[in-house]
């Protein structure tokens, strides 16, 4: 029997199916208003605050697809504003995150609450917020982990809102931050009980979470990274033309080998 063409790997099933951030961005935020998209909100927060609280500059910009959240409240940056992809979202603005109407380098902190796991085009929403951060600015990401068992329940089942996305490895967007002169730090992971919607058996399961946070497994439901933009910059050196000395002048190997050829012949030079 041949081989079936055209299987995608368990993790990409879905990526064909995602709407929109518009479109999405209501139902989302009524999942995490419910019992279990509450606790995953409330652990992100503990963990992603104190993270932008370390960071500074003069404008932070964060986007989220759950209403009312501010992952910026303990920030000591002055001017701080919110992007959301649909008029439920509570943002200050409505904005199409695949084109950012910001100048490039122009915030110091952007802060992306699920914004790729749940965009069409994940890549092009990430290069719109390396492009409008500044040189040295940072940019916080938060995700589901694939590999957890709440990433499994987003697999098997599609009947929820977050469910339906992108399954995004933690490693798999850091790797695109290093195309993009962006430093990723390790990953913070949070939520490694059961996906249970009752409150009390999510209260059950808490020791789940403590055996996680101890042992630090990468099974987490949610990823948080925090990158730093890194750009190379030319520093003009000016000489002193008008001086006694004038600045040498030699060639420079054109490659390793040439250079390396180089010190060879002159060492066995004879005098």
């Amino acid at each position: 029997m041949s081989r079936e063409t055209g299987r995608k790997p368990l993790f990409d099933r879905g990526a064909d199916q995602v709407v929109s951030l518009a479109e999405s961005c209501v139902s989302l935020g009524d999942w995490f208003e419910s019992s279990l998209g509450q606790e995953i909100l409330t652990q992100q927060l503990a963990l992603a605050q104190p993270l932008v609280e370390g960071l500074f500059g003069y404008h932070l910009m964060q986007a989220s697809v759950a209403r009312k959240v501010d992952f910026a409240a303990c920030s000591r940056i002055n001017h701080r504003f919110r992007l959301s992809p649909c008029v439920d979202g509570g943002g200050d603005a409505l904005v199409d995150f695949e084109q950012l109407p910001l100048p490039s380098e122009s915030i110091d902190v952007a802060v992306l609450h699920h914004q790729l796991d749940f965009s069409p085009r994940p890549h092009q929403v990430l290069r719109e917020a390396a492009r409008v951060l500044i040189p040295g600015g940072h940019m916080v990401v938060i995700g589901f982990n694939p590999f957890s068992l709440l990433g499994l329940s987003r697999v098997f089942r599609s009947a929820s809102a977050y469910q339906r996305g992108n399954q995004l490895r933690a490693a798999r967007i850091a790797d695109w931050m290093h195309l993009l002169d962006l430093h990723a730090a390790p990953a913070e992971r949070g939520f490694f009980r059961l996906p249970l919607q009752h409150a009390d058996l999510l209260a059950k399961t808490a020791w789940m979470e403590r055996m996680g946070n101890r042992w630090h497994l990468p099974c987490g439901g949610f990823y948080i990274i925090v990158a730093r933009k890194e750009v190379a910059r030319m520093r003009t050196i000016k000489l002193n033309w008008n001086g006694d000395k004038k600045p040498a002048l030699s060639a420079v190997p054109s490659s390793p080998r040439v250079a390396a050829k180089h010190r060879h012949t002159g060492r066995h030079k004879k005098p």
